[in-house]
């Protein structure tokens, strides 16, 4: 096991809080990005300092400290354990709010609960404190053309899929071979009915060796028949 791994298992972390309920009486705060936006949550009392003072002593500062919670919060996130994931990233981004892992990790879990408008706005702030992360960026520009779908006149559609495209573009370039983000590149094209450019990328993805999922690959043969790919 890594050292950091070791060391997050034996700390003292911050309680569940099932008593520190938002207004609906439904979703307690560690399960909100960054406790509902509040730099310094009352309600974890004083286990807030005593956890920021372990971690920082058991890792060296809170920079690190964060560092290694956001890493056991994405191994929780590809376990789909979203809530424990959420918690982690909640506890990294208290120890260090100018990271962007935590925003990252935010966007990501409240994309897949459907919350494309609140993930494009944490995926954009990652993205500002790390603009040249093309897995990152790659992420972003699949929330981007989602936002999209929701847009109220034409020309707003268009700007945001415009947005989508140039951020694929310059992932692509900084990373050819990250099938990830082929593979949401290939989404995104999807969504503006660009289906043969779509198998594109999936082939594309494909070749470095990225899953694509089944029920996309067989929506997308619906609308166009697979092409051959070429020799």
């Amino acid at each position: 096991m890594k050292c950091w791994a070791a060391a997050l298992l034996t700390m003292t972390l911050l309680p569940g809080c099932p008593d520190a309920l938002t207004a609906d009486g439904e979703v307690s705060r560690d399960q909100i990005p960054m406790y509902g936006n509040v730099k310094k949550p009352q309600f974890l009392g004083s286990g807030r300092e005593r956890f920021i003072r372990e971690t920082t002593a058991a890792f060296g500062s809170r920079e690190a400290a964060s560092e290694a919670f956001a890493r056991r919060a994405w191994q929780l996130y590809e376990r789909d354990d979203l809530a424990a994931a959420m918690r982690r990233f909640n506890e990294a981004w208290l120890l260090n709010p100018h990271s962007p892992q935590p925003y990252w990790g935010f966007g990501a879990i409240l994309h897949d609960q459907g919350k494309v408008h609140e993930a494009l706005t944490m995926l954009s702030r990652a993205s500002d404190l790390d603009p040249s992360n093309p897995r990152l960026m790659a992420d972003l520009a699949r929330v981007v053309a989602q936002e999209a779908t929701y847009a109220q006149t034409t020309a707003e559609r268009e700007r945001y899929f415009t947005k989508a495209c140039e951020l694929f573009e310059r992932a692509s370039v900084l990373d050819p071979k990250n099938g990830h983000s082929y593979g949401l590149w290939a989404s995104a094209l999807y969504d503006q009915g660009r289906y043969a450019e779509s198998w594109e990328k999936v082939h594309k993805a494909q070749e470095l060796a990225a899953v694509i999922p089944d029920k996309f690959l067989r929506i997308l043969r619906e609308k166009m028949p697979e092409p051959k790919k070429p020799e």
